[in-house]
């Protein structure tokens, strides 16, 4: 059959071939697994919002993914939040494509193919292609810059670098990050920079800057004051201070002042390097001899996109410097994916020498490939799979549900914060209820914003750490006042557990919220780091319910259920066996509380090792251990009430180790040696009391061995 498409004139020949079966494969492998409602995922929420409303999102703005964004929520289909997964679908998809054509156009469509499939399966790609986010179009916008640059060993003149320059500027309008690959493009443009001299340059810049004008849409938008406009840019100061986000962090977004320059560089290295594996398992064969085949080919074209991987990839983690924990790891991992580019173009160069040097072996050259394919689809096919991923929007459904009309939910987290903005502003879920962002309350422009469009809400600084601030705000604002349970509370504020919330002040439901609740729509199958922290609010709120009754006397067998609840949705909460202890320990079933405290204690041990490998700053580590010292505590206890007296006094030194400063665990050690070593007891009391002078029991005891 003769046709147009194709460079030989025919319909069906290879490159067209091997294109539809790339868009085949991909097309409803994303749009079949993307998440039916806004997904737990970073500022997906804030994201939505701004998209939505056609709004200023946080700093620098990025107004070519709200406006873009904006447009293709137009098409009638689906809600929302599933419009703009789809968009972000459709730009991954495409720029998975572009890089198919890139790589067809340097080696074969067949060698292409099997790298844009393996670039296509990887589960990073397949995660920012899922949600309504900017990483998934500053991956297409990173493949079509460096197709652009790459045309230029085939073009003559300027227009690749124009081109180029263009779709630099517009990409920055995106993600400030992609300035990482401006030094690869400046490699493979170069001869044709260096042949425009002085006067090219600077057509270059101005196509650069025509790019990059977008961004006056910032100031244009916020001017009409839209009713989500971070940082108000309307006029010229606020304006550059959010391109440059002089006020947000960083142009990178990532950079971590907590720790010296490159302290966390090769953790990170680690932590790619298992990226790596996971998303091109084999692949990686033949990306070395890719790299090997152009340094024969194209040793200019070598040295760019060598540039991509190396100031993308090690420099950026090196600037980036942050703990390799997992929320951080989930923070970075959308980054991973420019160095991802030039990992897979050199897997179709090695591909591609393969089957060239060894014709014969084609067949096994396709297998092999077919197979590494195959094993990074089936690594990251469960968490892939995210079509009954419903839970940022019943977390903020519950919480919402929980409070009365008229009063203030504070939140701070941003996946929690942002889920109400988008069920409140987007699907208009409680508007009545006033939301309050606690990390932006101190903000002249968020409280100019809020003063806009709720009136009657009066806002105090939440988030300085001021008891004052928080008592005013209390004051100012009595329709009740409520917390979810990652907002960061004064120590002398009350609260009072009310379901996912924290009662402050104010009226209060009279309902239990708990009939009411959805949280067994909580993915179990897709547990990423944002997801699960929803999963730990539903816990800390059993938690903190059964704590209460517990401090009241009242706990009964019944709440055992939401402890163990507790525990499913999040196995790193070490108060919930805790408190089960001190359920079993109040009725004297010591056997059954002594499993329930080294549950405890051994989550705590879990937590102070994993701190150690997340590279966890100094107040962190030691807060865990404090806590862990008092889990061995009761532990050592409940082994004494058991008769292992050897086994408590080991708990009871374990628990020092942890908190060299626990005066109840030498009290503890005294009791126990009581009329077997005086002396012990007597160096233990005294201990006691120096370390808490105001430990009666033991001064009374300390005051009548004296005469002994």
């Amino acid at each position: 059959m003769q046709g147009t498409s194709g460079t030989d004139g025919r319909l069906f020949n290879a490159e067209n071939i091997f294109a539809g079966l790339l868009l085949f494969i991909l097309v409803p492998l994303y749009i079949y697994c993307l998440p039916p409602v806004l997904p737990p995922y970073r500022d997906s929420g804030e994201m939505a919002c701004a998209a939505w409303t056609l709004g200023v999102a946080h700093q620098p703005g990025y107004p070519l993914y709200i406006i873009s964004g904006k447009l293709f929520s137009l098409i009638p289909l689906g809600n929302p939040a599933w419009r703009l997964n789809l968009f972000s679908a459709a730009a991954g998809i495409a720029g998975a494509f572009v890089f198919w054509r890139l790589a067809a156009s340097a080696f074969s469509p067949a060698a292409a193919f099997f790298a844009a499939v393996l670039l296509g399966f990887n589960f990073t790609l397949r995660t920012v292609s899922s949600v309504p986010e900017m990483y998934a179009l500053n991956f297409f916008l990173a493949s079509l810059l460096l197709s652009s640059a790459c045309s230029g060993d085939k073009q003559v003149g300027r227009l690749p670098v124009y081109l180029t320059a263009f779709l630099l500027g517009l990409a920055m309008t995106n993600r400030m990050d992609i300035v990482l690959a401006t030094p690869a493009l400046l490699v493979l443009l170069w001869p044709s920079v260096r042949e425009g001299g002085i006067g090219g340059f600077l057509k270059a810049a101005g196509f650069f800057f025509l790019g990059f004008s977008l961004y006056f849409y910032l100031p244009i938008r916020s001017s009409s004051w839209p009713f989500f406009d971070w940082s108000h840019p309307a006029d010229l100061n606020t304006f550059w201070a959010v391109i440059t986000r002089k006020s947000y962090g960083s142009t990178l977004d990532l950079i971590s002042k907590e720790y010296a320059p490159g302290q966390l560089f090769w953790p990170n290295v680690k932590f790619y390097a298992i990226h790596l594996w996971r998303n091109f398992s084999f692949g990686l064969v033949f990306a070395a001899a890719g790299i090997w085949a152009e340094c024969r080919s194209s040793l200019r074209r070598l040295l760019g996109i060598s540039a991509l991987f190396v100031f993308s990839g090690p420099v950026f983690l090196y600037l980036a410097n942050m703990p390799p924990n997992p929320h951080a790891l989930a923070v970075v991992e959308p980054y991973y994916l420019l160095p991802d580019l030039a990992i897979a173009f050199w897997a179709a160069a090695g591909l591609f020498l393969a089957v060239s040097s060894f014709p014969r072996a084609r067949p096994f050259f396709a297998l092999a490939a077919l197979f590494a394919a195959g094993l990074v689809f089936y690594g990251g096919a469960r968490g892939s799979y995210r079509r009954w991923l419903f839970a940022a929007e019943d977390y903020a459904s519950d919480v919402l549900r929980g409070a009365p009309p008229g009063s203030s939910v504070i939140a701070k987290k941003d996946v929690q914060i942002f889920s109400l903005w988008y069920m409140q502003a987007v699907k208009g879920l409680r508007p009545e209820v006033n939301t309050v962002a606690q990390g932006l309350s101190g903000s002249p422009w968020y409280r100019a914003s809020r003063n806009r469009y709720s009136p009657l809400l009066t806002l105090t600084n939440l988030n300085s750490g001021e008891e004052a601030e928080w008592k005013a705000f209390t004051e100012v604002n009595s329709g009740g006042v409520y917390a979810t349970m990652d907002a960061v509370l004064p120590h002398g504020v009350p609260t009072f557990p009310s379901g996912l919330l924290n009662w402050i002040s104010g009226p209060r439901t009279a309902a239990d919220p708990w009939l009411f609740y959805s949280f067994p729509r909580l993915d179990p199958d897709y547990r990423d780091f944002f997801d699960q922290d929803l999963g730990t609010s539903y816990a800390q709120a059993l938690v903190a319910s059964s704590a209460l009754r517990s401090a009241s006397g009242s706990l009964e067998a019944g709440d055992l259920r939401g402890l163990r609840l507790a525990s499913v949705l999040d196995g790193d909460v070490p108060d919930a066996p805790l408190y089960e202890g001190f359920y079993y320990s109040s009725r004297s079933d010591w056997a059954s509380a002594k499993k329930c405290f080294k549950a405890s204690a051994d989550v705590y041990e879990r937590l102070l090792e994993l701190s150690v490998e997340y590279c966890s700053l100094p107040p962190l580590k030691e807060s865990l251990a404090s806590s862990s010292a008092y889990a061995w505590l009761n532990y050592g206890v409940a082994l004494e009430k058991t008769g292992d007296r050897q086994g408590a006094e080991g708990a009871y030194s374990f628990a020092l180790r942890r908190n060299p400063r626990m005066a109840d665990a030498h009290y503890n050690l005294a009791i126990l040696y009581w009329n077997r070593d005086w002396t012990r007891v007597r160096s233990e009391l005294a201990e006691t009391v120096r370390l808490n002078p105001g430990h009666f029991q033991a001064a009374r005891y300390l005051e009548q061995m004296k005469g002994r």
